[in-house]
């Protein structure tokens, strides 16, 4: 099914539904709040109820979006329509069956090679930069409100999806969308210094300790980890410290990147990044998570030697291909 078609059924959909949740995946990034808060607030001046979903803590350099103040965890609402945002996968999005089964209309919009299709209409651009650039094209292909703040939050999703138009997913396109949302008022230095230039002194502490420590395997992957006793040592989130798996990655023997989170005793999450076309979202799929290209995650259970041990095993089982 064509993409236009499914946009047309949401149209029609939307015509009829009045009350609508807007849910986007667990632990939240730019792409994630940023496509929620937009949609959100486009609805709400369109003069539909909603009711923004989110059930984890917000990073504390994305606290500068609009609109922030209309998220809520509450899932004991009446709704006819659920909207899931940036999620390839309904697990992601959280304890929300209830939820979900009560609205008579689903859609699930997202850009993630691994989406799943769970959504009744899905309109899903594999391989897209950013949900917000889809988001992007579905308010301006139906016509619906967009204002300063829906831009502000649009771009900052498209920035940091895009790894501050790094990616190879960046498209002419998504640049044209880009210099768009900045006319619509967006402020790309604010987005900037905030989420780039506004870093905890703490956590650049706690990267330097990350890097100082970080093992070189097979001479083109840089392995680096973080401790809950280290995040507790700095008093951080880890979120404070996500943008240090780029910094391996960004020089020229380093081909693939990874950073292993410790979440509980035997929890980890671990992020990968690439360039080039290294497919670390296939070697993140196959340790059971997904994403992109060249950025993707998983999460793996387990002692922190044999959580390593796989890692190393997948990369090894992938190879190094140019």
């Amino acid at each position: 099914m064509k993409i236009n078609n499914e946009i047309l059924k949401f149209k029609e959909q939307l015509k009829d539904a009045n009350s609508i949740a807007l849910i986007s995946h667990l632990d939240p990034d730019g792409d994630n709040l940023g496509s929620l808060t937009a949609l959100s607030k486009s609805l709400l001046n369109l003069g539909k109820k909603v009711y923004p979903i989110e059930f984890d803590k917000i990073p504390e350099n994305l606290k500068f979006l609009p609109n922030l103040d209309l998220l809520s965890d509450n899932t004991d609402i009446n709704i006819n329509m659920i909207i899931c945002l940036d999620c390839a996968n309904y697990e992601r999005l959280g304890k929300i069956d209830e939820l979900f089964n009560k609205a008579k209309y689903r859609i699930n919009i997202d850009h993630h090679q691994s989406n799943e299709f769970y959504g009744d209409v899905n309109i899903v651009k594999k391989g897209y930069s950013s949900t917000c650039e889809l988001v992007f094209d579905l308010i301006n292909e139906i016509n619906l409100p967009i204002d300063k703040e829906i831009s502000m939050s649009l771009l900052t999703g498209i920035s940091t999806d895009t790894g501050r138009f790094l990616y190879s997913a960046t498209t002419a396109d998504t640049l044209a969308k880009a210099s768009k949302l900045v006319e619509y008022g967006a402020d790309m230095m604010k987005i900037n210094e905030l989420i780039y230039q506004s870093k905890k002194f703490e956590a650049q502490l706690l990267e330097n300790e990350v890097l100082s420590k970080t093992e070189i395997y097979n001479d083109y992957v840089a392995i680096g980890f973080v401790m809950t006793d280290q995040l507790n040592k700095y008093n951080v989130e880890v979120s404070d410290i996500d943008s240090v798996i780029n910094t391996f990655r960004d020089t020229d023997k380093i081909k693939i990147s990874v950073l292993v989170k410790q979440q509980t005793e035997n929890e980890f999450k671990v992020s990968f990044r690439s360039k080039g076309n290294i497919d670390v979202g296939l070697i993140a799929k196959n340790l059971g998570g997904g994403g992109h290209k060249n950025a993707a995650a998983t999460r793996i259970t387990g002692v922190y030697d044999a959580v390593l041990n796989k890692i190393k095993e997948e990369i090894d089982r992938y190879g190094l291909r140019n």
